[in-house]
């Protein structure tokens, strides 16, 4: 499969830094990593990776990246109601701490350790990358 054909849409800096072989699209918090996504899946982007994939909770790591692939042009519902259970569900989860889904990145570097940023960072990225993988896409 192209390259070309594939967008990762994220807050990941590390994801960014290693991944460059796919447009990839940065920022700058959770909840617009969730609403970019979700206007790409109207222009008609699917889903690849599921936006809650992991084994850490969504309530608990700031970043999250997203695959999407770009090469239809119709509405793809299935990505569109993925999309929106995930969204729904970060509510839920988020609804005792509301701010994690509009943390900044200089929030993010307030709120956490470094060895914790870097941590979500890697597992993030980890999972991006599997993802990649299962479509032998192999960018190492």
């Amino acid at each position: 499969m192209r390259l070309d054909k594939f967008e990762i849409i994220t807050n990941n800096p590390l994801v960014c830094k290693t991944i460059s072989r796919i447009n990839h699209t940065q920022e700058n918090t959770l909840y617009d990593v969730l609403t970019v996504t979700r206007d790409r899946i109207h222009l008609g982007a699917k889903i690849i990776s599921h936006p809650l994939a992991g084994s850490v909770k969504p309530h608990e790591t700031p970043y999250r990246s997203i695959i999407l692939s770009n090469s239809s042009d119709e509405l793809d519902f299935q990505s569109l109601n993925t999309l929106e259970q995930a969204i729904e569900r970060y509510q839920v989860l988020c609804k005792n701490n509301p701010n994690h889904l509009t943390q900044t990145s200089a929030d993010i570097i307030e709120r956490y350790e470094e060895k914790k940023r870097n941590d979500f960072q890697l597992i993030d990225c980890q999972l991006i990358k599997s993802s990649l993988s299962s479509f032998g896409l192999h960018l190492d």
